[in-house]
């Protein structure tokens, strides 16, 4: 009973903040994911992090493309995730922005056949994606379950989030599998998670 309502709750929160993303225009979009990613440079723990791990952003979410290649440009080793089951996600080493296919529901993937995987523990940030983030860290993600899984296993990696503000809930409901994070950037604010 408890778990159905803690998932019913997920969901209403997860479909107001989709309907938000949704709603936001194409020039909103680009002018905000930026104004988030030119901050995003100026985290100590990114700035001096060696392997980072983002996300192949989907054409609502913010624009990391540009962050991706300028990460790439400076020597970093960058990370993105690939699907291997259900619910379950490794990350793959990304050697340049051409080397990039489709993968499990349309995201864009490392090509294994240039790629290697990289240890979780090897990761030293996280970009962290989802639907809503809350200042004591609480995060709703889009419901597979896959970071929650992942994290745990990045366990020295800083959790960064970038997020439109809209993104930012009072309260999010968290059952004891999901994961936290440790800084919420947006357009707007600074959040650390961890005071």
């Amino acid at each position: 009973m408890i778990d159905e309502f803690l998932t019913e709750q997920k969901n209403m929160l997860r479909r107001e903040m989709l309907a938000r993303r949704r709603a936001f225009s194409a020039e909103e979009r680009r002018r905000a994911s930026q104004i988030i990613c030119a901050r995003a440079m100026t985290v100590p723990a990114l700035q001096n992090a060696r392997t980072i791990m983002l996300y192949a952003s989907t054409a609502e979410e913010i624009d990391l493309a540009p962050l991706t290649e300028r990460l790439l440009s400076e020597g970093r080793r960058i990370a993105l995730p690939r699907i291997v089951g259900k619910g379950l996600m490794e990350a793959w080493e990304l050697p340049a922005m051409d080397a990039l296919m489709e993968g499990a529901f349309g995201i864009l993937t490392p090509d294994t056949v240039r790629s290697v995987r990289i240890p979780a523990g090897e990761i030293d940030v996280v970009i962290v994606p989802g639907a809503a983030f809350a200042a004591d860290g609480g995060r709703l993600g889009l419901g597979g379950g896959y970071y929650d899984r992942f994290l745990p296993q990045a366990e020295r990696a800083l959790r960064l989030v970038l997020a439109f503000d809209f993104q930012i809930a009072p309260d999010i409901p968290m059952g004891v599998q999901d994961a936290r994070v440790d800084i919420i950037l947006t357009e707007r604010r600074t959040i650390s998670c961890k005071e």
